[in-house]
């Protein structure tokens, strides 16, 4: 097996140690801080994808390098570069920061890997700087809030309170887009776990609904404050679909019960790659799956379903990537295709958290709010869209 640089851990997979890979995947994420589940979901929901395969991804023993850059760009960046001197890397699976996830579309064509986006990503890279090497298996965070936004104006809220940390803007002018009633903006104080004075704030208006936008810690804490202050009754609150995780539920429990989010994933969605992630995930990793872990065991099954395509020739890395832009495979998200920007036409779907037979709480399907939603700047990629897969054969 060839080696990687010293600072990072190569596992092999599918493989014995003493003969030599096939295929060589890299995973570069956030594996320790705050937002360390976000990345551990996902690698986690890839192992489980390959044991469901055997082992191995179409076929091909592989080794699978795993490198922590602790949501650091720089280090991020220094790590993909540090992976290709090592030598050719046919596949890298990141949950970065956005900027290093730009640079890493830049660099890739040059060594000739396919990069599997799993986070966060700059608008350009699904218009008009899209890459032929970079697809992703998630959306811009940026649609959760659009859609989210476009559905409450639906259902007839006219006025919303939105609580968000400081410099979230992004998330905001989002949320506006698909909002076209009226919102107060309550910025909370940088790092604040008291929620009192924003809920004071709440208290005086005459609103139709809140929307927050926190995360991790933060989220738990205001999710527990709202309800013991009275207000979940009172004011009905929504947020994003990955503030509604499942450490956030776990930790806000019964806080968060009922509430609703929108999103491309739930726990019940009924496609049976679905169902064989929800059988098994718990009872090896411990802990419930997730929309993270959702993604991530997509990317084994895409890959698996595009190296039969290509028969196993991965050096040729134009029919590769032409396989993974075409190919169906089973999606934990039912019906799955990549649009000409190489992001995911995915169907959304009107989500509400219960309690499951267990008393835990997980997030259900109310209806299916839009199918195939396309990225709005798709059109500004010239990149052509997908050819449609060869008919099955008879």
């Amino acid at each position: 097996m060839r080696k990687l640089a010293g600072a990072f851990a190569a596992l092999m997979l599918g493989a014995g140690l003493a003969k030599a890979a096939d295929l060589d995947i890299a995973f570069l994420g956030s594996m320790t801080g705050s937002k360390a589940n976000i990345a551990i979901d996902q690698l986690d929901g890839f192992r489980l994808g390959v044991r469901h395969l055997g082992g191995r991804l179409g076929g091909l023993e592989f080794a699978l390098a795993v490198t922590d850059e602790a949501h650091n760009t720089e280090k991020a960046k220094q790590a993909a570069e540090d992976l290709w001197k090592a030598g050719r890397l046919h596949v890298l699976l990141i949950s970065t920061t956005a900027e290093a996830a730009a640079y890493i579309a830049q660099q890739a064509p040059g060594h000739r890997t396919l990069v599997i986006n799993l986070g966060a990503v700059p608008p350009a890279l699904a218009g008009r700087e899209c890459s032929p090497t970079f697809f992703s298996l998630v959306p811009r965070a940026e649609m959760f809030q659009e859609l989210t936004g476009a559905y409450l104006w639906g259902q007839g809220y006219r006025h919303l309170a939105l609580f968000e940390p400081p410099g979230r803007q992004d998330a905001v002018a989002a949320f506006r887009r698909g909002f076209k009633g009226e919102v107060t903006e309550i910025v909370s104080r940088p790092g604040t776990m008291d929620f009192s004075p924003d809920l004071q704030k709440l208290a005086k208006l005459k609103v139709d609904g809140a929307y927050l936008i926190q995360s991790d810690g933060m989220a738990v804490e205001f999710l527990l404050q709202y309800a013991a202050g009275g207000f979940k009754e009172s004011v009905p609150l929504f947020a994003p679909a990955g503030t509604f995780d499942q450490t956030t539920l776990a930790a806000s429990a019964p806080a968060a019960q009922d509430l609703f989010s929108v999103a491309p994933w739930s726990d019940d969605l009924d496609s049976p790659a679905n169902h064989r992630l929800e059988a098994d995930f718990e009872s090896d990793y411990g802990r419930p799956v997730s929309m993270r872990a959702a993604a991530g065991y997509d990317a084994a099954m895409l890959l698996d379903a595009a190296i039969r395509d290509v028969k196993a020739k991965i050096n040729d890395t134009d029919a590769f990537r032409v396989a993974v832009k075409r190919v169906e495979f089973p999606s934990t998200r039912g019906g799955f295709r990549f649009d000409n920007d190489q992001f995911p036409l995915l169907t959304y779907w009107v989500r509400q958290v219960a309690a499951d037979s267990r008393g835990r709480l997980v997030n259900e399907q109310r209806g299916q709010l839009q199918k195939d939603v396309r990225d709005a700047l798709a059109g500004e990629c010239p990149m052509s869209a997908a050819p449609s897969p060869p008919p099955p054969k008879k």
